[in-house]
């Protein structure tokens, strides 16, 4: 796990320090937008016809059209819905985009199991998901996974307000609400519980992070410019990543999300005062110079520590160090090396 640890920390740091960078782009005009496709990934038409295999391309991206359907067969995706939030899927799953606006992103999950990363949700976007008869909306940033056969909604951490048969149930961490033939039941489960597209998702999270450290430091889109946050495409890792509309942002798994003015965190760790102790800031606070605030998913503080490893979650260990397949999409640990324009890469999706 430590091993895994440094070499996420080594090649995040060959990536970032790699001179020529070209400047990022925003890509944030619509929800929907395949990230990644790693595997049998398909997309098929409001209309009807032959699924089309979606293949990304390193110019090119895919973007779910409202009324269409993404289906997976032996692979996983993992689809861009408002700034902030990311949508993974697991093996044969599938699921119609009701709404592609950034401000109101809805879909209904027709089979399989998805998982929603939402590191940062403002108050003027939404995100709806429907699973049979109920409809869920996420209230703030979280982690939630939807299940559609047995139809189950689970709050790994964030809130969401469920309506059902003309009924509101508010959903925390750690509750789920799961379907039956009397109707909807909550329970509890355990958040410690994971699966391989939690530990998929998890890994992909890590990568995300590596990615935003280079195209925070790469933009020339200022933080008190920004309104919102926004997706950045990436040459290095071949995905878009996220930078958040300010301070510094750390989503559900612990790895941490930064501006162009607050980046210089990474590079320029903050000092020890005089007397001893060690500079850091908590949620809410700011650290000194930067303008840097904390808005965290979990609301935990946060200490930079030296260099890179600021953008590994507090809790070490999770993510091996390599991306794979289409714009990055596999998850085996393993052995990387950066440039090229996918940058780090190595093979198959694991569990």
């Amino acid at each position: 796990m430590r091993l895994a640890h440094s070499m996420l920390i080594a090649v995040a740091a060959a990536v970032i320090l790699a001179p020529g960078a070209p400047a990022q782009n925003a890509i944030s005009a619509k929800a929907g937008m395949v990230n990644v496709a790693d595997g049998d990934v398909y997309l098929i038409d409001a209309k009807g016809g032959e699924p089309k295999k979606v293949e990304p391309k390193l110019t090119e991206f895919t973007d779910i059209k409202e009324g269409q359907i993404l289906k997976t067969g032996e692979g996983r995706a993992e689809v861009l819905l408002t700034p902030g939030a990311f949508l993974r899927m697991a093996e044969e799953s599938s699921f119609k985009l009701l709404s592609n606006r950034l401000t109101d992103a809805r879909l209904d999950v027709l089979s399989g199991s998805v998982l929603i990363d939402a590191a940062e949700l403002l108050d003027d976007n939404h995100i709806t998901v429907l699973v049979k008869d109920a409809t869920f909306t996420l209230t703030k940033a979280g982690l939630y996974r939807v299940d559609a056969e047995p139809a189950r909604v689970r709050v790994f951490l964030g809130e969401a307000v469920a309506d059902h048969d003309g009924q509101k149930v508010t959903l925390k961490g750690g509750k789920e609400l799961v379907a039956s033939a009397g109707g909807w039941t909550p329970g509890k489960f355990d958040v410690k519980e994971t699966d391989a597209l939690y530990r998929w998702a998890k890994r992909r999270s890590g990568y995300i992070a590596m990615a935003n450290v280079s195209a925070a430091r790469q933009s020339n889109v200022q933080s008190s410019g920004l309104r919102s946050g926004m997706w950045a495409y990436n040459p290095y890792f071949g995905f878009a990543t996220y930078i958040p509309w300010m301070g510094t942002c750390r989503n559900p798994f612990g790895y941490y999300y930064y501006t162009p003015s607050t980046v210089i965190a990474v590079y320029y760790p903050p000092q020890p005062a005089f007397g001893g102790g060690r500079a850091s800031f908590g949620s809410g606070g700011s650290f000194a110079g930067s303008g840097m605030s904390d808005r965290s998913a979990g609301g935990s503080s946060y200490s930079p520590s030296a260099g890179i490893s600021a953008s590994a979650p507090a809790s070490s260990g999770s993510a091996g160090a390599g991306s794979s397949g289409s714009r990055g999409g596999g998850d085996a640990g393993g052995g990387a090396t950066a440039g090229g324009s996918h940058g780090a890469s190595s093979g198959g999706r694991g569990n």
